[in-house]
């Protein structure tokens, strides 16, 4: 159960990013026309015969933007405002009903969300509609530390240990990243896509792609498909839908989370309600003494 409990919070959000234990999930892109700006501003292109790219090519130094010129750089500069937008924040607060399946089993619960940007993750886990209080976490930069109030224990390790008793590696950027619906981590834009009515963008940093689909009505991130830079090595798919103005802010109050582990498949999905942003909250946290503690 302690195994479970602990994976049903951090699994969901965090094994898409484990390099020993996810399978690349390949989606079909379906083929449509395709408008590009062209170096006359004035103009517009549109080409019917597929997707028309502008591939930028590799650099030796990850992060570094490549030059680009006419109306390659016309879409560059259209594009980087929408990719490095970042939700302004101080705290978080979310209510979240999740439904987490698994190779072993599948399981239904309520997940309490408090966010201190870039330092504070707290979430506190109840099943059966709220009748049992099952697990309380929280995580820093550095730490994590979890209760089980079903097994009466508590769990204190360095966040860089916690893949000794997680079936992955927690990264705190990654999560919080994840919970307020924003691409999972930073890299240098490889290549940039208009497909009908998204922006198709390309990350890439020293390990991991990921495939970005913008809303352009809206600049909102729809999609991101990670993998890694190994052939048919792990990956996942995300996807965000439902976006609520939150202080004049959209946020995804519906996300989910498709994963394949060689025949094992994973599911997460999240319904997020009652979102705030920027208000006093408080992350109590107490291993209770009468518990035995790892």
């Amino acid at each position: 159960m302690n195994r479970f409990l602990c994976g049903s919070l951090v699994l969901s959000l965090v094994l898409l990013l484990n390099s020993c234990s996810l399978q690349r999930l390949v989606s079909g892109k379906k083929k449509q026309v395709v408008t590009i700006v062209s170096s006359d501003t004035s103009k517009v292109v549109t080409v019917s015969t597929g997707k028309r790219r502008v591939v930028l090519p590799e650099q030796d130094t990850i992060g570094k933007m490549p030059d680009t010129t006419g109306s390659m750089k016309q879409l560059v500069d259209l594009i980087m405002p929408v990719y490095n937008s970042r939700l302004q924040f101080h705290t978080f607060i979310g209510k979240a009903k999740v439904h987490f399946e698994g190779p072993e089993d599948k399981q239904d619960f309520t997940a309490n969300i408090r966010l201190k940007r870039d330092s504070v993750i707290w979430v506190d886990i109840t099943a059966l509609g709220g009748m049992v209080h099952a697990a309380r976490t929280y995580i820093t930069r550095d730490s994590f530390f979890m209760i089980n109030y079903i097994q009466k224990t508590g769990t204190k390790i360095a966040l860089t240990d916690v893949a000794k008793i997680l079936p992955t590696q927690v990264d705190f950027s990654t999560l919080q990243n994840l919970i307020l619906g924003e691409p999972l981590r930073p890299g240098s834009i490889r290549d940039i896509s208009v497909l009908g009515n998204s922006w198709l963008i390309k990350v890439q940093d020293s390990s991991y792609t990921q495939r970005l689909d913008y809303r352009k009505a809206d600049s909102v991130l729809l999609s991101n498909e990670v993998s890694t830079l190994t052939i048919n090595g792990p990956g996942a798919v995300l996807r965000y839908d439902n976006f609520e103005s939150v202080n004049n802010r959209k946020i995804p109050s519906s996300r989910s989370v498709n994963i394949q582990n060689g025949n094992d498949k994973f599911l997460m999905e999240m319904e997020i309600q009652n979102m705030e942003l920027d208000k006093p909250l408080e992350t109590p946290f107490s291993i209770p003494k009468s518990f035995s503690t790892k």
